[in-house]
């Protein structure tokens, strides 16, 4: 029974030291691996003889956004979504200063959509809300699209802030998060002390309160239930933490 039990406690401990490895190797290849978020997808950037095109699947549709730089402030930003959408925006920018109702001035912007004005104002791009119209009043700005029913495109529309957004090249990110991975290899290491040392938890928590404590027959059952148990949420969570998104 103890050969079992040691046997046992190796093949767990090999378990948990490998995802620690295999995940933190996988976190690191994928954070390398960086593209633009997009309705909360990811899409990979390359080069080609028209611009800069940002690719990928977003909710189950084929995506492609080509940035095309025109004559003078001018961009092309092209929003094709399989079959669904097809926008094509012209982003100017910078333009004219506009003096905004704070007293201060910010650089003119109009963008257009498929040949009609989307936008016309000012636009400071060091700020997240740096929206304004043409008479220098802030202009709150639609960042997304939240979708109804079951259609996750139900709700999507091209704004001025996605154009704005590609025109001006948007930050890489990647899937990925280290600071969960510490958070799982953090949990990883107490289930190994547990494994490697049955009885040591155990004693911790019950030698100010009673003297010489000894663990029962059911929770030296229990605790190896455990151990098969606790690898599996283990694994589960550092799918979890590799998949997220900033």
């Amino acid at each position: 029974m103890e050969e079992e039990r040691t046997r046992l406690q190796k093949v767990i401990l090999l378990i948990l030291a490998a995802m620690i490895v295999l995940f933190g190797v996988l976190t690191g290849v994928s954070r390398a691996d960086q593209g633009v978020l997009f309705e909360g997808a990811l899409l990979k950037m390359s080069a080609s003889a028209e611009g800069t095109v940002y690719s990928g699947k977003v909710h189950g549709d084929q995506a492609a956004v080509t940035v095309t730089p025109g004559s003078g402030s001018a961009t092309t930003v092209e929003f094709v979504i399989g079959d669904r959408f097809h926008d094509i925006c012209s982003v100017e920018y910078p333009l004219a200063d506009i003096r905004t109702e704070g007293g201060g001035t910010v650089p003119g912007v109009r963008i257009l959509k498929n040949g009609e004005v989307l936008f016309e104002g000012g636009y400071d791009k060091d700020s997240e809300y740096g929206w304004y119209n043409q008479d220098g009043t802030w202009a709150p700005m639609i960042r997304g699209s939240a979708p109804f029913g079951n259609d996750p495109w139900s709700g999507y529309e091209t704004t001025a802030a996605s154009a704005m957004r590609f025109a001006q090249g948007p930050e890489l990110t990647a899937r990925g998060s280290w600071l969960l991975y510490a958070l799982m290899v953090f949990f990883t290491l107490l289930v190994m002390l547990d494994v490697a040392f049955p009885t040591v938890l155990f004693y911790m928590r019950h030698c100010c309160d009673v003297r010489d404590p000894e663990p029962s027959d059911f929770y030296l059952a229990a605790q190896k239930v455990s151990w098969v148990v606790y690898p599996i949420l283990l694994l589960i969570g550092y799918i979890w933490a590799l998949r997220q998104l900033p």
